[in-house]
């Protein structure tokens, strides 16, 4: 299958061809100009070198950010063009994703193995857009979910990772070379922490900073291509921009208090739930709720104060199973359950699980998508597990 790759959510336009895995010719743009002016020139001349056109391509690949805003537009805006002239299927890949693809071309290129890549965006003032993902034996995952957020705080998330350690994205060797993530600073974050995290240890785990990447468009592709064969990929009006919030020391700065927390839930969350159970519709009766609470370990995610979503899981030996990640109806869709979902991973890593277990109704696709977008595998199914006869899908994440 062809693919072709547009990325548009930095000052370099990059468009890309591949065939499945393979890149066929990809080309980018330095210009000062706008990408409105740029883009369909280059993929114009991309089709021509290549002797190729929209009726040969499979499927559209596209960032959605984060980054320039104005750029994403114009890239989501092309795809859909293009999608709905020729009834081609797209998918929209994170910025920080795509980097780390990149990172595992280079890698696989240099024929290193597994790691976990640290994908760095600088969003000025000494924050970052910042994610982390793994590929472990073939399989790609997510540790991490995109997120704004200080670069000290950042590298805590890196301390307790147990593969090979690559740092990648705006990230700069020299002080002289103008915007970006100082590597010395990086170094120095990153060094002090596992001093902290292993002062008993002579181990230091090993880590590299990898500059020479494909442009984006490769990674955007490769992306795109591991989410098509985990069937997730849509029509054009599946494509939105990527919008993470800003760090709460700037929100508070701005005079905006609107702080999200993931804490241990307590008795007083549970009565709160209690009493609002119907804005959080699941498939448990809220009886069944109380009595896991006391059998399982719940998490509550909080804005000022109010509850937006619960998760509760269970750990038996070297395993955990998820018992349930539950979203305020109105609160759906605006990355609660991604957040949850990041802590409990964040929580197998540093008790050492080895894998994580689920269960959820086949009918529950935007559960199932997300659960297939940080890596959870398909192992199996339970016929009428459900009261209402529904199916029960047996998913897998291999920390």
């Amino acid at each position: 299958m062809k693919i072709l790759s547009i990325d548009t959510s930095s000052s370099i336009c990059s468009v890309a061809i591949l065939e499945d895995s393979k890149i066929i010719k990809e080309m980018h743009n330095y210009s000062e100009r706008e990408h409105s002016e740029t883009l369909m020139p280059i993929i114009d001349e991309l089709f021509k070198s290549t002797n190729l056109s929209l009726d040969d391509i499979g499927l559209i690949a596209c960032s959605v950010g984060p980054g320039s805003f104005t750029g994403i537009r114009i890239g989501i805006a092309t795809v859909k063009a293009f999608a709905d002239a020729k009834n081609i299927p797209v998918v929209g890949v994170n910025s920080l994703e795509a980097l780390a693809f990149c990172g595992v071309l280079e890698n696989s290129t240099n024929q290193k193995g597994d790691g976990e890549y640290v994908s760095l965006i600088d969003a000025r003032n000494d924050n970052v857009y910042f994610a982390i993902y793994k590929m472990k034996k073939g399989l790609f995952s997510i540790y991490k979910n995109p997120e704004v957020m200080q670069i000290s705080e950042a590298i805590t998330y890196v301390d307790n990772l147990k593969l090979p350690v690559y740092f990648l994205g705006d990230i700069k060797n020299d002080v002289s070379e103008g915007q970006g993530i100082e590597m010395a600073r990086l170094e120095q974050l990153y060094l002090a922490r596992t001093s902290i995290e292993k002062a008993n240890s002579s181990d230091i785990y090993e880590h590299e900073y990898l500059f020479n990447i494909p442009t984006l468009a490769v990674g955007v592709a490769l992306a795109g291509l591991n989410r098509y064969r985990n069937g997730i990929y849509g029509a054009s009006n599946s494509l939105t921009p990527m919008y993470l919030r800003k760090p709460q020391a700037q929100r508070q700065k701005e005079g905006k208090s609107d702080d999200i927390s993931i804490l241990e839930m307590s008795y007083t969350d549970l009565e709160n739930i209690k009493l609002n159970y119907s804005k959080f519709p699941n498939i448990w009766e809220f009886d069944v709720l109380q009595d896991d609470y006391n059998d399982s370990k719940y998490i509550v995610i909080k804005q000022n104060e109010e509850i937006y979503g619960f998760a509760g899981f269970r750990t038996i030996f070297e395993e955990m199973e998820i018992m349930n990640i539950v979203t305020k109806l109105d609160k759906r869709n605006q990355g609660f359950a991604s957040n949850m979902l990041s802590y409990i991973l964040r929580y197998a890593h540093e008790h050492e699980m080895e894998k994580i277990n689920l269960e959820v109704n086949e009918n529950n696709l935007p559960a199932i998508k997300l659960y297939k977008t940080y890596g959870f595998q398909t192992v199996g199914k339970r016929n009428k597990y459900y009261k209402d006869g529904g199916n029960a899908i047996l998913m897998t994440y291999f920390v």
